[in-house]
């Protein structure tokens, strides 16, 4: 399935389908330098199947959680991309939950001037919301997302079968935004989600 969000020049697709990471390479350009950006709580596979698809990866595993949405972070990405001497014809990719995308995605809109972003959301809260609409960010003095930017991706790869490692507490955080903006925004589908329950 494709979902193409319509935003003029900002336009992207939204390529939901199971075993996509397998076809990365032919769905995202990866024939150049490539920073993959993921956590310690991502299985390694993922970022690794980015990796492999990539003319040249670099790989940057931080660690898990909201703590690494800060500066610290934010310029280790920028140094690795300026030690790999990227260009602005070359791009970033996250593998991961809404932390790592909102991180990745605000080092790439601030590297150059932007650089190509992809989104490839690996949690289901991140696949619902986080990935869709462009807003990266960082924390900064406790406050959340208080300094960042709207960029959107070039293109956000979904793979269900990411789902299968996720821990059931994560999962059920998905859902409830699911039901949540099913329930504010879309009738239809909130009615469809109250069907499969019963």
């Amino acid at each position: 399935m494709i979902l193409s969000m319509h935003l003029g020049k900002d336009s992207y697709d939204i390529v939901i389908e199971r075993g996509v990471l397998a076809k990365a390479g032919e769905l995202l350009d990866l024939n150049r330098r490539v920073l993959v950006v993921t956590d310690d709580g991502v299985p390694p596979a993922y970022a690794q199947k980015i990796l492999e698809q990539s003319k040249v990866g670099v790989l940057v595993t931080l660690p898990e959680g909201e703590a690494t949405k800060d500066f610290s972070f934010f310029r280790l990405l920028l140094s690795k991309m300026l030690e790999a001497s990227f260009t602005r014809k070359d791009c970033v990719v996250a593998v991961g939950g809404g932390v790592v995308g909102d991180l990745a995605g605000f080092a790439a809109a601030c590297y150059m001037r932007g650089i190509d972003f992809y989104n490839v959301p690996t949690t289901l809260l991140s696949q619902v919301d986080s990935s869709i609409g462009g807003k990266t960010a960082i924390d900064l003095d406790g406050v959340k997302n208080i300094v960042g930017a709207f960029y959107q991706p070039k293109k956000v790869l979904i793979d269900p079968e990411t789902l299968e490692t996720l821990a059931p507490r994560q999962f059920s955080a998905g859902m409830a935004e699911a039901i949540k903006m099913a329930a504010t925004s879309d009738a239809a589908l909130f009615e469809q989600i109250k069907t499969a329950q019963t």
